[in-house]
């Protein structure tokens, strides 16, 4: 098996900050302070016909989801695996 067979998958690759709040269990205020901080990889939209509409963040989800499997493999083994030890593996 692949790690693509444990990957969990939105229908789209890209959520509003709203919906990535929701996902993640945080408030949207929280989740828009992580973007404008740049701790979330944001893809800015915006209306090409319209120069000076606003543009909406969205939430680039492949990109996290990396970063956070990266995060959780480059724990210590003792540190990532403890979990198991409560289940008596």
């Amino acid at each position: 098996m692949s790690n693509d067979d444990y990957e969990i998958r939105y229908p789209i690759d890209a959520v509003n900050i709203k919906k990535f709040a929701e996902l993640l269990g945080k408030t949207p205020s929280a989740v828009k302070d992580m973007a404008e901080d740049q701790k979330l990889p944001v893809i800015f939209l915006k209306d090409p016909t319209k120069p000076n509409a606003r543009s909406e963040r969205w939430i680039y989800l492949p990109e996290f989801n990396r970063i956070v499997r990266e995060a959780y493999f480059n724990r210590p083994a003792e540190e990532r695996d403890a979990w198991l030890k409560w289940l008596g593996l």
